[in-house]
């Protein structure tokens, strides 16, 4: 396996990050599990349990701020995030990375669920008010991730917070 991990960093021009994400797992095997076999698994569902999953994923890594959560997503090899803006009930990020381009080529319609669901979790633990994520394909390269939430529909035990 190590000599096709040294062709295909040769046959491409990849940066050392984009080559080997934080935990030091070679990106193809990341691209395998991510691209290929959940979606396989997953099936019609893929996009819906995926952003329950990144909803639960996102109650196991509480994150205190949007900086916190910039910085979660470079950590994980889920890309560059950033705050395109933000207003009284929505903010709207934007997610982009060689890794993303790598997704659309090996997926038609490749789903961002995960990300929108850890994106919706946090920012409704944060704000203490029910909050959804949707997520745009704005370019091959970029998606746009809509959260909303409503100050009128506060979570359990942010009453009297």
């Amino acid at each position: 396996m190590e000599q096709h991990e040294d062709v295909h960093h040769n046959e491409e021009e990849t940066t050392e990050k984009d080559s080997k994400p934080a935990a030091g797992v070679p990106v193809f095997a990341y691209e395998l599990l991510k691209n290929i076999l959940i979606p396989d698994l997953l099936g019609k569902e893929e996009r819906n349990i995926l952003y329950w999953a990144g909803r639960n994923l996102a109650r196991k890594f509480p994150l205190g701020s949007t900086e916190e959560i910039v910085h979660f997503f470079s950590e994980a090899g889920w890309g560059n995030l950033i705050i395109a803006e933000i207003n009284k009930n929505e903010m709207v990020l934007e997610l982009s990375s060689s890794l993303i381009n790598k997704r659309f080529d090996l997926q038609d319609n490749p789903t961002f669920g995960l990300e929108a669901g850890f994106i919706a979790e946090q920012i409704q633990n944060q704000r203490k008010c029910v909050t959804e994520t949707y997520e745009t394909v704005k370019r091959k390269n970029k998606i746009q991730f809509t959260v909303q939430w409503d100050r009128k529909d506060e979570t359990a035990g942010s009453q009297g917070a």
